[in-house]
C-alpha cells in the first residue's frame, strides 16, 4: 500500500505523517561498493541526503563513480551488476538492497547514457505507451499522457517512426518523454544531452527544468558540458574516486573549483577563475554583466582556438561523396545529394541538428549502408563491407554507441582482439599495456568494457582504434560523449599526435568546443544536405549555436 493516504488495514502512529514529509528521498550512509572483478571500490565510504524538489549535478572526472551511484538509485547495483555492497541506502523510504530495481522503478526515473539500452518496443509511440501500459494504467490516462510528451518532447512527427531509425539524439528525447510520462517523484540523467545537437540540448533541459520548477520533481543529474545546465542546479556534488569531496551551490563550486580544477567550470566560468576575478560567472549573460562598461577595440574576428595544422592537403582527398543519396527502407531521405570532399591532413567535423544525416553520412562513407544514389570513394576504392577488413590496418572507426564495438569479455581481450585484426607483429601485450597507461585505463584490464562509465567506453574505443599500425583515416561518431573536460583535453592531445604521425580525422560531433580545437575543415547539416561547409574559422567563430561559448563573449566585445 502506499503512504498517500491511510487504508483502514492501517492506522499510522502519531506523527507519522509528519516524518514521512520530512524524510529525505535519497538517504545513503557509509556505503561502499565493488563491481565484480574491480580491483578496488567504485564508491567509497560514501554518505549523501537529497531532499524533495533539489536539482542535484554531479560532477567529476571520467570514472569517478557518478554513474554507480546512478545505478544505485534505481536498484542496478547492485542487483544487476552484481558485486560487493556494504553500507546503507534508501530510496524514496525504500531500502535498495531489499527492494530491488522493479520496486524502484514506479518512483525513480533513470535515463542511461546510451539510449539504446532502453529502448524496448518498436516506434516513438509505442515506446512512450510500454510503461505506462506495464504500470496497468487505464486507457484514456496512458492516451493522454503520450500525446502530452509527445508534444513537450517535439516528437510528434515522428510518433510512427521505426526506433532503429533515429538519430542518436532523437532516441534520448524518447527515452526521456517515457520516463516522463510515469511522472517519477525523482528524475535520475546521466549525460542526457551528450547525443544531442545544442539546439536539441537546451530544448531538452528547459524541459527538465520546467518538469522540476512546475512539479517538484527532485533532479539528479551528470552533465560534462557543464555550460547547458550548471545555472540550472540548486546544488553541485563533486566525486573523486568514488567519494564526495564538495557538496554546494553553484556559486559556492565556482569560487572553490576556480584555484583548484577550474576544468570543471563552464568554459566562460573558467577564464575568469584563471584571470583571478573574485566573482564568477556561470553564464555569458552575467560575464557580460560583469564587463559591461570594458572599453575595447579589436579586430572583429575572434579566431578559433586550436592546433591544428597549416599549409595545403597533402596528397589529395581520402573519403569523396558526389551527390549522395540513401533512402531508409520505408523510410525517410537521410541524405539528399550530399557533395563532401575530405583531404589527407585536414581534420574534418560535420555538426548539425538530430535526424540532419550526418550519422548516415559516415555510415556511407565508410561502406556500412550501400548509396542508393550517388558516388562514394574511400581510400581510392568504392566501399563496402566486404571490403573492410581488408582497410583495418589504414582505417579506424569509433561508432556513436561504443557497445556495439565491444565483442570481448575483458578489456584488455578487446585490445587484443583489435591488434589482431590488424595484423600486429609485435608485442600485443607490451602494444596493450603501453595503450592503457596512454588513455588513463590502466587497473581496468580485467573488468568487462560494457561494465564501465560511458566516459570510459569512449576512451576504450578510441584506444583500441588508435593501437598500432597508426591509420590513415579515423572516422569519429560523437567521440566525447561522456568525457569530462580534462579527459577531452587529453584525448584532442593524443590526436593531435597521430595527426602528427600521418592520420587524418573525420568527426560527427555535438561538441562545440572540441569541434573548434580540432578541425581543419567543418561541414554543418540540415535535411540531408551539407548546408554549408568551409574553413572551420570561418564556420565557427560567427556561428550562434555551433560557436564555442568564450567566442560568443568574445564577439560582443569585439562586435
Amino acid at each position: 500500500m502506499g503512504h498517500g493516504v491511510p487504508g483502514r488495514f492501517f492506522c499510522p502512529p502519531a506523527g507519522y505523517w509528519k516524518v514521512l514529509e520530512e524524510m529525505a528521498l535519497v538517504e545513503i550512509s557509509d556505503l561502499t561498493y565493488w563491481y565484480p572483478r574491480g580491483e578496488k571500490p567504485a564508491l567509497r565510504e560514501l554518505s549523501l541526503r537529497v531532499e524533495k524538489g533539489e536539482f542535484v549535478l554531479l560532477t567529476g572526472r571520467t570514472g569517478c563513480g557518478k554513474t554507480t551511484l546512478m545505478r544505485l538509485l534505481n536498484g542496478l547495483v547492485p542487483h544487476f551488476h552484481g558485486g560487493v555492497l556494504q553500507g546503507r541506502a534508501l530510496v524514496c523510504g525504500m531500502d535498495v538492497v531489499a527492494s530491488g530495481p522493479r520496486a524502484l522503478s514506479s518512483r525513480v526515473g533513470m535515463v542511461f547514457q546510451d539510449p539504446e539500452d532502453q529502448l524496448v518496443s518498436t516506434t516513438v509511440e509505442r515506446e512512450v505507451a510500454f510503461g505506462l501500459e506495464n504500470a496497468g494504467l487505464p486507457a484514456p490516462v496512458v492516451s493522454k499522457r503520450v500525446e502530452e510528451m509527445l508534444a513537450g518532447m517535439g516528437l510528434s512527427r515522428l510518433r510512427r517512426s521505426f526506433l532503429p531509425e533515429l538519430s542518436g539524439g532523437e532516441a534520448q528525447k524518447v527515452v526521456l518523454a517515457s520516463i516522463l510520462a510515469l511522472h517519477p517523484e525523482v528524475l535520475v540523467l546521466d549525460e542526457p544531452t551528450s547525443q544531442l545537437d545544442p539546439l536539441s540540448a537546451e530544448e531538452l533541459l528547459t524541459v527538465v527544468r520546467r518538469i522540476h520548477e512546475e512539479t517538484g520533481t527532485t533532479v539528479i543529474m551528470s552533465e560534462h558540458r557543464l555550460e547547458r545546465c550548471f545555472h540550472y542546479a540548486t546544488r553541485v556534488i563533486h566525486m573523486e574516486e568514488g567519494r564526495i569531496c564538495f557538496d554546494g551551490s553553484p556559486a559556492q563550486a565556482a569560487r572553490w573549483w576556480g584555484p583548484r580544477e577550474g576544468a570543471f567550470l563552464p568554459p566562460v566560468s573558467r577564464v575568469f577563475a584563471r584571470a583571478g576575478w573574485e566573482e564568477i560567472p556561470l553564464t555569458v549573460n552575467q560575464a557580460r554583466r560583469l564587463i559591461h562598461g570594458l572599453e575595447t577595440r579589436g579586430s572583429g574576428k575572434v579566431e578559433v582556438p586550436g592546433g591544428r595544422r597549416e599549409g595545403p592537403p597533402r596528397g589529395g582527398p581520402l573519403a569523396e561523396a558526389r551527390d549522395l543519396w540513401y533512402v531508409y527502407p520505408e523510410g525517410p531521405e537521410a541524405l539528399r545529394g550530399v557533395d563532401l570532399r575530405l583531404e589527407r591532413g585536414r581534420n574534418l567535423v560535420i555538426m548539425g541538428e538530430n535526424g540532419a544525416g550526418k550519422s548516415t553520412l559516415l555510415r556511407c562513407l565508410l561502406g556500412l549502408l550501400p548509396p542508393t544514389r550517388g558516388r562514394v570513394l574511400l581510400l581510392g576504392e568504392r566501399p563496402s563491407r566486404e571490403r573492410l577488413p581488408g582497410l583495418a590496418s589504414r582505417l579506424a572507426y569509433c561508432p556513436q554507441n561504443p557497445n556495439a564495438y565491444f565483442l570481448s569479455p575483458t578489456v584488455r581481450e578487446e585490445m587484443l582482439r583489435t591488434l589482431k585484426l590488424r595484423g600486429y607483429r609485435g608485442d600485443a601485450e607490451e602494444a596493450v599495456r603501453r595503450q592503457l597507461g596512454r588513455f588513463g585505463l590502466e587497473g581496468l584490464e580485467e573488468r568487462d568494457p560494457r561494465d564501465l562509465s560511458s566516459g570510459q567506453k569512449e576512451k576504450l574505443v578510441l584506444a583500441c582504434a588508435l593501437l598500432p599500425p597508426v591509420p590513415e583515416l579515423l572516422v569519429l561518431d560523437e567521440p566525447t560523449r561522456g568525457l569530462d573536460y580534462g579527459s577531452k583535453r587529453e584525448i584532442m592531445e593524443i590526436i593531435r599526435e597521430y595527426g602528427d604521425e600521418g592520420s587524418t580525422v573525420a568527426a560527427v560531433t555535438h561538441d562545440v568546443e572540441f569541434a573548434a580545437a580540432l578541425a581543419d575543415e567543418a561541414a554543418i547539416m540540415g535535411n540531408g544536405k551539407s548546408i554549408v561547409n568551409g574553413a572551420a574559422e570561418d564556420m565557427l567563430s560567427d556561428s550562434l549555436f555551433f560557436s564555442p561559448q568564450v567566442n560568443r563573449l568574445l564577439n560582443h566585445l569585439f562586435p
